[in-house]
C-alpha cells in the first residue's frame, strides 16, 4: 500500500511539475516579460492606476509586427514606456503626441518634454517612441498611417477628448484597439466618462475596463 501511494504521489508530482513548466513558458509569457521591465516603470512618475501598466504593456505586445501605436497625453513617459516596453523586439512603434506644458488645471504650466525624454532615453526605448509636441488636431493634420491602438489621456476637458478621439479614429484600423483613461464613475473626471458614454462607446465593440481605462475595437465595416 505505501509503495503504491508513494509511486502515485510521485506521479502526481511529475504531473504538476510538468503543468507548472508549461504554465511558466505558455501562460505567463507576457506576466513574466512585464516584470522584467517593470522597475524602470515604476521609477517614472504618473497617474495611472495600479494595473493599467500591464494592460498598457499586454495590448502593444499583442498587436502584430509593424503596428502603430498613437498616445495623446503622455505626460512624463510612464504609460509611454509601458506601450513601447511591449514593442521591444519588434517594428511596432509608439507616437507620444502631447504638449508637454500641461493642459488640465491640475498642472501648472511648466516643461515636461525634458524628463519624458530623461525616462525614455534612460529605458533605452528612444527607438521605439517619436514624441511628436502638439495638440492632437495639429498632429492629425499631417498624419498619414493607420493606427493599431489609439490611448487617450490629454486634457479632460469633455470638449478636448472628444477632439482628440475625433481626430484619430478615422485612422484606427478594423478590430484595432481604442482606449480612454479616466472613465470612472464621472465623480473624479466627468469629461472622459461622458465623452466615453455619450459618444465614444457607441462607436466601438467588444468594451471592458481595467479600472478606470476603459477599451473597445473599432468594427469592421
Amino acid at each position: 500500500m505505501r509503495v503504491a501511494l508513494r509511486s502515485r504521489f510521485s506521479r502526481l508530482r511529475r504531473l504538476c511539475r510538468s503543468c507548472g513548466h508549461w504554465l511558466y513558458e505558455h501562460i505567463s509569457a507576457t506576466g513574466r516579460a512585464f516584470a522584467n521591465v517593470w522597475p524602470q516603470i515604476d521609477s517614472i512618475k504618473g497617474l495611472l492606476v495600479p494595473g493599467q501598466e500591464n494592460w498598457l504593456f499586454g495590448a502593444a505586445r499583442r498587436l502584430p509586427d509593424r503596428a502603430v501605436i498613437v498616445e495623446i497625453g503622455s505626460y512624463v513617459g510612464r504609460s509611454t514606456c509601458c506601450l513601447a516596453y511591449g514593442c521591444v523586439g519588434t517594428r511596432k512603434h509608439v507616437y507620444a503626441i502631447d504638449t508637454f506644458n500641461g493642459n488640465d488645471a491640475d498642472f501648472f504650466e511648466r516643461d515636461f518634454f525634458g524628463e519624458f525624454t530623461n525616462n525614455i532615453e534612460r529605458c533605452s526605448l528612444a527607438e521605439y517612441v517619436t514624441p511628436l509636441i502638439g495638440t492632437s488636431a495639429e498632429v492629425a493634420g499631417n498624419w498619414d498611417r493607420p493606427v493599431s491602438l489609439l490611448f487617450i489621456d490629454g486634457s479632460h476637458v469633455y470638449e478636448d477628448v472628444l477632439a482628440d478621439f475625433r481626430s484619430f479614429f478615422p485612422w484606427v484600423v478594423p478590430d484595432g484597439i481604442v482606449a480612454l483613461h479616466d472613465v470612472g464613475d464621472g465623480r473624479g473626471w466627468p469629461g472622459p466618462f461622458r465623452a466615453w458614454h455619450e459618444h465614444i462607446k457607441s462607436r466601438l465593440t467588444d468594451h471592458g475596463t481595467c479600472g478606470t481605462l476603459a477599451f473597445g475595437t473599432k468594427p469592421r465595416q
